[in-house]
């Protein structure tokens, strides 16, 4: 299929996936779309609601459109044209969908509403889509490009398609003529059964039925009159399919195929009437009559038939059943004519002289061979070949019914070979060696086995052929007593590249990164992808005093740019370096002592190496010991994880008078006990399960907080953290409104916490949750403000009503000036907008002394209480 036909093809197939996608693209980038095939017409209809389709129709006219689809040529460079209409304002684009020979396939017809261009009070529906002429022409740029990369995606997977197709055309071809010479051997050995006619007919006639997949084989015999036919034999695949029972004397002229002339028909041909009456009569669906003849007149018909099914013969089957015909028909004449050794061997001749095996039959006792077919003689065309076999002929020691893998004469052929004793047609024992070529099967193998261990993009060896090469060097090393090593390395933030630059660029990445590991001189041909970002090198034996300069080579590497489509990019990793002395480690063992290493340099910061050693290793098990019992805490039903909550006191008159609470999460491991937040919180979002345990928290602390508010204390508060990782959940203000309308709590009483830290990777992403948490009716606090690099930028731009200072600026606020202005300075800064001061971790009374003298609305630490669970702070507090 060329790629223009498959192009267009798939144009008209996927035409609801592209409407999907160009209805997202169209909402997005505020313009209006449709797709039209040069080949089908149109594929999409414009993105929008009917009224704006209505407008689209009205403004955009189908002469002005076929235009634009005229304006393209094949061949040409030229992807975009720009058309001008009646007015001013409305923006005409065509973007061309090409073949890889430049052929125009379809156009993207795309049209604009220039809202700067709108004359003085020009209005549109609420639902037009307006946007300006910089920001749509960046939108047909990116049409364009999505556009050419998108079917050049789909050329390249059309043209892998075709290649796997072609080899599982050639690997089912390979199994079908082996198959078919494995039957056709077995079915040859009983041609010289001492047994009756109808005994072997029995068994070729199963065998044959199964192979060409039909319902039932028959054998019909013509009576002495010539008048009347009887099956007298049936093979058939279910017993209830028999149809010998009814198939007695029958008239000769019902049978249309009794004419002495073969017939092959499928279930696809036209009957002529008299074959469609047979054929009904007996439900039969496909059939194939060959006539046995004797004495140059038909003695016998065979059939294969499908009955109740549909059969399409290909011309294989006719073969192979044309050769069953022949098989018979010298099994018959033999039995009639016992005596004739001439007609016996002669037959044997016309069957055996094609076939697709070589076979070899010989008289062990007397060292001759007494028959060798043509297809032999081509196996084994010179003298050093034949020499070869002849031992595998004569030699009595060879006594397995089958050798596979023989390779005569290292001539590159190779064989499976089949020994059997037969009765030859004298009588005499011999034995017969069949020769089945399995070369272009093992080729076939060996191509396959290549690719199962090499990676397709760097074209380097993958881990399982790392893993092949340990176990190699493992024994080298012992045998030699010497060390060799592995080195994993691991590209760090990996997964930026690919966000920030695209998989293209990322891929290029890994290549650039695997050519410069394999080019050391001392890892040539040693260098692996054994994952995404990861990469391994094997230091063997012989090179294992360069281990030290091999590691400063790729460290080397990374110490300079990778310049990635004109741009230099830094990119550094982590490797784990781990030494092997002979085969005292299995390869699984030595892969996770890498990965040990590995998470050893990373967990220092990065961009190093580490060599493995014990205590890594106990500090990973222990790491992974937690990190399993965290992922079964949150499997279950999370009551682990239980809420305790910290008062929060606000100055009425400098006395300080509860006010609420902080909910801080503590988890009661089953398996460790209580485990301190500051251990278990960064595994959680590293293991993306902090969204349940936070989930837990915000369900639970705002049920506390109603049942508080409902008995006695309505004025009092709960704050809740919230981390980036909960930040980024997509449903995290339907959890939050859904608790708030399920509790029925006045959402004035919830403060959501969030930290500068959290807020730093997309401030406008932060900006736009936090306004919507505080549509609810919540508030928003700034926690930790003043730890390390805190911006006063921060509080303009973020919609909060509470800033929480850090205690490590009130631990010293009696001593430190800077702390003692800076608490002032915020205290000024936050009266001024409109927002509320909580000092955090106040536990001394000079703390207090001196928190009174600055405009602090609240505080919180263990000067007041420490956190407590629910009984306790509402025993203590309700």
């Amino acid at each position: 299929m060329d790629t223009g036909y498959r192009l267009n093809f798939d144009l008209e197939i996927n035409s609801e996936d592209m409407q999907s996608l160009q209805d997202a693209f169209c909402k997005s980038n505020d313009m209006y779309i449709m797709c039209i095939s040069k080949a089908h017409g149109q594929i999409t209809s414009f993105s929008g609601s009917k009224s704006e389709e209505d407008f689209v129709d009205r403004v955009f006219p189908s002469a002005l459109r076929s235009e634009i689809m005229d304006s393209f040529v094949d061949g040409t460079a030229e992807n975009i044209v720009e058309r001008f209409g009646t007015e001013e304002y409305l923006i005409y684009r065509g973007v061309a969908i090409r073949s890889t020979s430049g052929d125009v396939l379809g156009v993207w017809l795309c049209l604009g509403i220039n809202k700067d261009l709108l004359p003085e009070g020009k209005t549109f529906d609420a639902e037009i889509k307006l946007t300006s002429l910089e920001a749509f022409d960046k939108s047909i740029q990116l049409i364009e490009t999505l556009t050419k990369y998108y079917y050049a995606e789909k050329i390249k997977t059309q043209a892998l398609r075709n290649q796997l197709m072609q080899e599982r055309t050639a690997e089912d071809d390979i199994k079908y003529k082996l198959r078919k010479n494995q039957i056709m051997t077995d079915i040859m050995r009983f041609m010289e059964s001492e047994n009756s006619f109808s005994k072997i007919s029995e068994d070729i006639l199963q065998d044959a039925g199964k192979y060409l997949e039909c319902t039932n084989a028959a054998l019909l015999q013509i009576s002495e009159n010539d008048t009347t036919v009887d099956m007298i034999l049936e093979w058939c695949e279910k017993e209830e399919d028999a149809i010998i029972g009814k198939f007695k004397q029958i008239p000769r002229m019902e049978l249309p195929f009794m004419n002495g002339k073969p017939y092959t028909i499928s279930s696809d041909a036209t009957l002529p009437e008299a074959f469609e009456v047979f054929f009904i009569k007996y439900g039969i669906k496909a059939a194939i009559f060959l006539p046995i003849n004797v004495n140059d007149s038909t003695a016998m018909y065979l059939c294969f038939l499908a009955i109740g099914r549909e059969r399409n013969w290909s011309v294989d089957d006719l073969r192979f059943a044309n050769d069953i015909k022949r098989i018979l028909n010298t099994v018959l004449v033999k039995k009639i004519t016992t005596n004739s050794l001439a007609s016996s061997y002669n037959a044997l001749e016309v069957i055996l002289k094609s076939a697709g095996y070589g076979i070899v039959v010989a008289d062990l006792e007397e060292n001759q061979v007494l028959y060798k077919n043509e297809t032999f003689d081509e196996m084994f065309d010179n003298k050093i070949d034949k020499a070869a076999v002849k031992e595998i002929i004569f030699d009595e020691k060879y006594v397995l019914p089958e050798l596979n893998g023989f390779c005569a004469g290292n001539c590159g052929k190779w064989f499976d070979i089949s020994i059997n004793n037969i009765k030859w047609v004298d009588g005499r024992d011999a034995r017969m060696v069949t020769f089945y070529e399995t070369t272009d099967l093992r080729l076939y193998q060996k191509k396959i086995e290549s690719r199962a261990q090499q990676d397709a993009l760097t074209g380097l060896y993958n881990r399982q052929a790392c893993e092949r090469d340990i176990v190699l060097e493992q024994h080298v090393a012992g045998k030699l007593n010497k060390q060799f090593a592995v080195l994993m390395i691991d590209l760090d933030d990996f997964a930026s590249v690919n966000e920030g630059m695209g998989f293209k660029v990322g891929d290029e990445l890994l290549e650039y990164v695997a050519h410069s590991i394999n080019d050391i001189s001392q890892v040539k041909g040693k260098c692996y992808r054994i994952g995404g970002d990861e990469f391994a090198v094997l230091v063997d034996c012989a090179h294992f005093d360069s281990l030290d300069y091999i590691i400063k080579r790729i460290t080397k590497l990374f110490e300079n740019p990778w310049v990635l489509e004109g741009v230099d990019y830094y990119c550094t990793m982590s490797m784990g370096c781990v030494k092997v002395k002979g085969e005292l480690d299995s390869v699984t063992d030595i892969f996770t002592y890498m990965n040990i290493a590995v998470h050893t340099a990373k967990n220092k910061g990065k961009n190093r190496y580490e060599f493995y050693d014990n205590r890594s290793k106990a500090i990973i098990e222990e790491r992974t010991k937690l990190e399993n019992a965290l992922r079964h805490a949150t499997k279950e039903n999370s009551d682990e994880f239980q809420v305790y909550y910290q008062p929060i006191m606000e100055f009425v008159d400098a006395i300080p008078i509860c006010h609420g609470a902080e909910a801080l999460v503590r988890w009661n491991s089953k398996e460790y006990g209580l485990v301190s937040p500051e251990r278990f919180l960064s595994e959680a979002e590293k293991l993306r399960v902090m969204d349940i345990i936070g989930n837990r928290v915000i369900t639970e602390a705002i049920k506390a907080c109603k049942h508080w508010n409902d008995f006695g204390c309505p004025e009092y508060c709960v704050n809740i953290n919230l981390s980036a990782y909960q930040l980024s959940q997509k449903d995290i203000l339907n959890l939050i409104e859904k608790t708030i309308k399920k509790t029925h709590i006045n959402p004035s009483n919830i403060t959501f916490e969030v930290t500068e830290v959290s807020t730093t990777d997309d401030m406008e992403w932060m900006k736009k949750i936090l306004s919507a948490i505080r549509a609810l009716g919540c508030k928003v606090a700034l926690d930790d403000f003043g730890k390390e690099n805190s911006s006063l930028m921060n509080i303009r731009q973020m919609p909060i009503d509470i800033i929480k200072i850090d205690k490590s600026i009130a631990a010293d606020m009696d001593t430190d000036k800077f702390a003692a202005a800076f608490i002032k300075t915020i205290s000024e800064l936050a009266s001024a907008i409109d927002a509320e001061v909580c000092a955090t971790g106040i536990e001394e009374d000079r703390q207090m002394d001196e928190i009174i003298k600055f405009s602090v609305n609240m505080a919180q630490g263990y000067y007041f209480d420490k956190p407590l669970e629910k009984a306790e702070f509402e025993d203590k507090y309700l």
